[in-house]
């Protein structure tokens, strides 16, 4: 099994991808996918930075009812959604998708100090400023 970071750097690539080549609302399945395992796994401003990006081009977007993507997770109708998108966009297929693409780089991981820094770059943010922003939210 890929550690978590792998995944989350795969739905940010693949956000990335969609975004260059003007597919607003895959980029938006994507970051809701994104922000959830970011908030899984301990990274609180990437999760609000995927949430952020989605609303910046649709307010309306379902994961605005909540503060943040943890508070959604808890969500029944926000529940409906997620498994609808993890049938569609399930890790196997959306890392195929970056093969396929030829988004993936080799030890591009090891050029960050960390985690967050590497997540916050692949999303086109700034670790710092995310963090001074969304400190340690859930």
């Amino acid at each position: 099994m890929r550690p978590p970071i792998d995944l989350l750097a795969d739905y940010l690539r693949l956000a990335r991808a969609a975004a260059l080549r003007r597919q607003p609302l895959v980029q938006d399945r994507v970051l809701l996918l994104a922000g959830i395992i970011a908030a899984q796994i301990d990274l609180a401003p990437i999760a609000a930075g995927c949430r952020e990006q989605s609303l910046a081009h649709n307010p309306r977007h379902i994961v605005a009812r909540w503060p943040t993507m943890a508070a959604a997770l808890g969500e029944e109708d926000f529940q409906s959604l997620v498994n609808q998108l993890s049938t569609r966009y399930g890790p196997e297929h959306v890392e195929r998708l970056v093969e396929q693409l030829g988004l993936q780089r080799a030890n591009e991981r090891a050029t960050y100090a960390s985690d967050g820094e590497f997540a916050a770059g692949l999303l086109g943010m700034d670790w710092d400023d995310l963090q001074r922003r969304f400190g340690s939210q859930a």
